[in-house]
């Protein structure tokens, strides 16, 4: 008994840590607390992909674009994944998107970007995108408009309803 309540509270302790609460408000305020907020020019971004190739948001101006932060040891990012990949294809077209692996080498993401069938460009984060963006736990999403203005913030795990509504939103503003 007393080890099942153990590995309970030590599940709920790291899912917590990676999701975000259930009825918390999300989208409409800052990143981490003071940092990227919606309404907002997201900041500066240069880091490079699981090619090598450089890739930097100065460069996807003018298309809505899409950044999804995540790892491959996260359990809400391996559940959000199948929606993203999901939806890459109607939406490809329109909005870049952008998967940004926190602090892990390409030998552990590539098969991982395999095993799900990720095909959108995906950058490895040293951890510059996170201090910039205040990424503070895994998924974190930022919806970018043509403008580079950040439209909405989605922290922890989104359904693809929410995806869709969210890629829809940037690509008509």
């Amino acid at each position: 008994m007393r080890t099942s309540f153990f590995f309970l509270l030590c599940v709920a302790m790291t899912l917590g840590g990676c999701a975000r609460q259930a009825g918390a408000p999300h989208g409409d305020q800052r990143s981490g607390g003071r940092g990227v907020a919606v309404g907002e020019p997201a900041p500066a971004l240069t880091l490079k992909d699981i090619d090598g190739k450089t890739v930097s948001l100065a460069q996807l101006r003018g298309k809505p674009v899409f950044i999804n932060a995540f790892a491959t040891w996260c359990p809400p990012c391996k559940l959000e994944l199948p929606g993203i990949v999901k939806a890459y294809p109607q939406y490809k077209d329109q909005v870049v998107f952008l998967g940004v692996d926190e602090q892990e080498d390409a030998e552990l993401v590539t098969p991982f970007l395999k095993r799900f069938g990720i095909t959108y460009q995906v950058a490895l984060d040293p951890g510059s995108f996170a201090d910039a963006y205040e990424v503070h736990s895994l998924p974190w999403s930022f919806f970018i408009d043509k403008d580079g203005v950040v439209r909405k913030i989605e922290r922890g795990f989104m359904t693809p309803d929410e995806l869709k509504g969210n890629l829809a939103a940037i690509d008509k503003g």
